[in-house]
């Protein structure tokens, strides 16, 4: 067992590094004790790569009266050897960083990279933390509350940065419309700031009671941002300029996973996960899946983005009858691609991890045990392992999995697939009486027809036979925009003569992309 092991370490070693992922940086080589403002502002400014400031229990506040916005900032860098970090002490008495004043400046301003704060409380200013022009920085334990505007802000060509396990609350004190627990990237009117916030994690962070707006807003323009392992508490969610979802997403390619919601009776919260597009190409390819939203009725939305495109699958949702609203939404069931051990619809280092923590006995969400056991021997060990490494050292060509996706039925032999399956090849299996014959159409609705107000297209697919086993299947290409699919049974016929359509089943519907 332990030569297994040691070869899956080595494994998914080989595997983070194909993938870009590198080691964490060593520690610091030279600690700076402070114990008021004027030598926190000093370290500050003097800081350099490897230098850990640390910070004695008490407050550190703003007592000048220059009228700068920043209260503490620092423009140093670290390295990836060597990171600069900034910490309280004693964890459990943070240092307490404010700007007396809940109406002006930005407690913590950083616009290097490398940066580690934590262990801190930042409270009673405009904004909490922000991190511009910076990347590989960490945020992590850290309490941000009594905030005018928004908590932690990662803007301004910000990425690859991690906010992890801290605790933001009561936020938009001042103006509900802009208090944001987490924000990453600018809206597309900013001018200021450069819009490329990319690849940034939210991780194991709680938010709320009394965050007015939405607890993370993922911009437009940005790409690849992830929210994981979060619990959300809707108290306090004033619904003021669209912030009324846990997550907001506008950017392309968000993964909003494994993450808890509680709505608690808040009536301007009405959707858990919101998408929008606020401009043309944006808004698209994120992946929800494996969230538990408890949302206390039926009027609250699960997702809801018109124009944006998602799949959305496996989250638990209380009560069930909340459904997603949006014409490029799809709700799905299950993947099929050797090696996405994880189920996202990708592979890639999270699958090398999700297979070495089950191997380690480490707690996994989710694990696919058919595209996990890659040689077929009805067991997961390290020879999976390595030959997922394999896969991805290759480089072999990225397939589009196969979704299986939902549907629902309306009438006797009629049924519609979920919405979201536009430029994707559709094959419905259909169960009926064994060598009987059905005679099917197909359907969906065109939006760009009868001069772009609309139309229900219907088309014939002929007459299919049930094989021996009962099963007659038929594959469809959904052309671009299209939505609102349907299949019919017009027909239902054996040596017997006519038979009931309502006794011919949909069991399965997949889908796979086109491109």
């Amino acid at each position: 067992m332990r030569k297994k092991i040691i070869a899956a370490l080595i494994a998914v070693l080989f595997a983070c590094e194909a993938a870009g992922f590198v080691p964490h940086a060593a520690g610091s080589t030279n600690q700076i004790y402070v114990t008021n403002t004027a030598e926190l502002k000093a370290a500050l400014t003097n800081v350099r790569a490897g230098d850990e400031i640390i910070l004695k229990s008490g407050t550190y506040e703003d007592d000048t009266s220059s009228g700068k916005w920043r209260v503490f900032e620092a423009a140093a860098s670290g390295t990836p050897e060597k990171h600069i970090i900034i910490r309280s002490e004693d964890p459990a008495h943070p240092a307490v960083l404010c700007a007396n004043q809940p109406e002006k400046k930005c407690v913590m301003h950083i616009t290097g990279s490398y940066w580690e704060i934590r262990d801190l409380k930042i409270q009673n200013a405009a904004k909490g933390i922000f991190l511009a022009k910076s990347e590989h920085s960490i945020i992590s334990d850290c309490e941000v509350c009594e905030i005018g505007d928004e908590a932690i802000h990662i803007i301004d060509d910000s990425s690859y940065n991690l906010v992890e396990n801290c605790f933001i609350h009561d936020t938009g004190t001042v103006n509900a419309k802009y208090g944001e627990g987490v924000y990453i990237g600018s809206a597309k009117n900013a001018t200021e700031y450069g819009f490329a916030c990319h690849y940034n994690t939210v991780r194991g962070c709680r938010f709320g009671p009394n965050v007015s707006a939405d607890h993370v807003d993922i911009k437009e323009y940005t790409i690849g941002n992830l929210v994981e392992y979060c619990t959300f508490d809707g108290t306090g969610i004033k619904g003021e300029n669209g912030g009324n979802s846990f997550v907001e997403i506008k950017g392309n390619d968000a993964v909003v996973r494994y993450n808890t919601g509680h709505r608690n009776g808040c009536e301007q919260q009405l959707y858990g996960f919101d998408m929008s597009q606020q401009l043309e190409g944006w808004g698209q390819n994120a992946k929800i899946y494996e969230n538990e939203l408890y949302l206390d009725t039926a009027d609250c939305f699960t997702v809801k983005g018109w124009n944006c495109s998602a799949q959305v699958f496996r989250n638990k949702v209380d009560p069930p009858e909340c459904t997603c609203d949006g014409n490029r939404i799809m709700q799905v069931l299950g993947y099929r691609l050797r090696g996405d051990v994880n189920e996202d619809g990708s592979r890639d280092a999270a699958d090398v991890t999700c297979l070495l923590h089950m191997l380690l006995t480490k707690e996994v969400r989710h694990l696919s045990g058919e595209n996990t056991d890659l040689n077929a021997d009805g067991i997961l060990n390290a020879a999976d392992l390595s030959l997922l490494k394999q896969i991805l050292l290759r480089g072999d060509p990225d397939e589009k999995p196969e979704i299986e996706i939902s549907f629902v039925k309306e009438d006797a032999g009629k049924w519609r697939m979920t919405e979201g399956l536009s430029e994707h090849t559709v094959t419905m299996t259909v169960s009926a009486k064994p060598d009987s014959e059905l005679n099917l159409a197909w359907g969906y609705w065109d939006p760009n027809a009868e001069n772009g107000s609309g139309k229900w297209i219907m088309e014939a697919l002929g007459k299919h036979p049930a094989d021996s086993s009962g099963k007659a299947q038929v594959t469809v290409e959904m052309p671009a925009d299209a939505r609102r699919m349907a299949l019919e049974v017009w027909g239902y016929t054996d040596a017997s003569g006519k038979l009931d359509v309502d006794t011919a089943e949909l069991v399965s519907v997949t889908a796979k992309a086109k491109s």
